[in-house]
């Protein structure tokens, strides 16, 4: 049996080269859309098509990893997902956008759920919290991959040099997934015995609530991840590159708020951790969207980053306390998550087309605001289960 550190890296490396891709797509978002002369109408269907084809994906991924070895799993969707992702620089109008964002959104759904299979399978032989660090590795990819393709467009290259240029760079990362073979199998779902009929009352009561949460902070992730760089290539019009200062600064306060998270839940407790997460978040996106400058969008996209960071940790862990079993109870909160993730951003092109992209954003402050809310009720008894 190969040594948990070298599972860790293994499993990592997908996480990370899944957010590489994935942030440097969400800069050149905005100029996939100039390129082709789309409206925000137009991008939002196109990013609709995206997030059926990822909803769809999931479900056959979530089937395949339980009767195949997740890491030759991850590693054959990542080829496929860097394929698709090079694809993208190359399309020319709307409907090879649509055909090359369905092949995208498809390995990306089905990669999501093979990875975080994988991660809980090695949380679970470790017995203790490691998925933060996971998905701080998701976001460390994401803040570069943003970050190397903000650079480059900042020099003047298009989306046909950045996104090829950024899958050759995470293909090696994707295909040492196949690493770790020997353990990498479907985690558990034995039930654990239930206890009394009060608990088994709260816990009907708690998991919808978690579900809502997870739809509603990967909502948030979503709609940053696609929108962010639109709205301030129209805020920051006069400022070269600044359309990616967002979600490169969301990325990079995600990623100090996870590697930090474990020590910070465990002295503080989750529900004090994600409430004041929420409310942070809330607070930060409300003031980039009413002072649109540099330095509002460096510090406040920061700042929701960081708010954010532990609420989908802190909420899958949750869930698994409450449900019948573990695997049950994060299988339900992240479907309701990824849901809304890929929800998120065509919800919001929809949204902008009838009204403003500012006006839209801000069902994003609201969706931050219910996430405090419900945490207020959710987080606290799920410390006592």
């Amino acid at each position: 049996m190969e040594d948990l550190a070298v599972q860790r890296v293994c499993g990592t490396s997908t996480f990370l080269a899944n957010g590489f891709g994935m942030g440097a797509w969400s800069v050149q978002i905005a100029s996939v859309q100039a390129d082709n002369g789309l409206s925000d109408f137009m991008i939002g269907v196109a990013l609709l098509v995206f997030a059926v084809a990822a909803l769809g994906a999931m479900q056959i991924s979530g089937k395949a990893a339980a009767r195949y070895p997740v890491n030759y799993l991850c590693a054959g969707i990542g080829v496929a997902f860097a394929l698709a992702l090079a694809a993208l620089g190359f399309v020319v109008g709307i409907a090879s956008l649509i055909v090359a964002l369905a092949a995208f959104g498809m390995a990306h759904g089905a990669l999501d759920v093979a990875m975080n299979a994988r991660a809980s399978m090695l949380e679970n032989r470790a017995q203790r919290p490691l998925m933060s660090s996971f998905h701080a590795a998701w976001s460390i990819g994401g803040a570069v991959g943003a970050g190397l393709a903000g650079i480059l467009a900042a020099h003047g290259y298009g989306p046909v040099v950045v996104l090829p240029a950024t899958a050759v760079i995470a293909l090696p990362a994707l295909l040492l997934a196949l690493g770790g073979h020997q353990t990498a199998k479907p985690i558990s779902t034995s039930a654990p015995a239930e206890t009394t009929a009060s608990t088994r009352r709260l816990r009907t009561i708690l998991l919808p609530l978690l579900c809502a949460i997870a739809f509603l902070a990967l909502f948030t992730e979503g709609a940053l991840a696609n929108w962010s760089s639109i709205y301030l290539k129209g805020a920051l019009a006069g400022v070269s590159g600044g359309f990616a200062v967002g979600y490169v600064a969301f990325s990079v306060g995600m990623s100090i708020g996870r590697l930090g998270g474990d020590p910070i839940v465990a002295r503080y407790g989750r529900r004090r951790v994600g409430v004041a997460g929420a409310t942070l978040a809330a607070i930060g996106l409300a003031v980039v969207l009413a002072i649109p400058t540099l330095a509002s969008a460096l510090i406040c996209f920061a700042l929701v980053g960081i708010g954010m960071s532990n609420v989908v940790p802190i909420t899958f862990g949750s869930a698994g306390r409450v449900a019948r079993s573990e695997a049950a109870g994060i299988s339900r909160a992240a479907s309701a998550g990824y849901a809304g993730f890929v929800i998120g951003p065509p919800l919001i092109g929809g949204l902008a087309g009838l009204v403003t992209l500012p006006v839209a954003l801000t069902t994003l402050v609201a969706a931050t605001a219910l996430i405090a809310t419900f945490g207020m009720f959710a987080y606290r008894p799920t410390e006592r289960l």
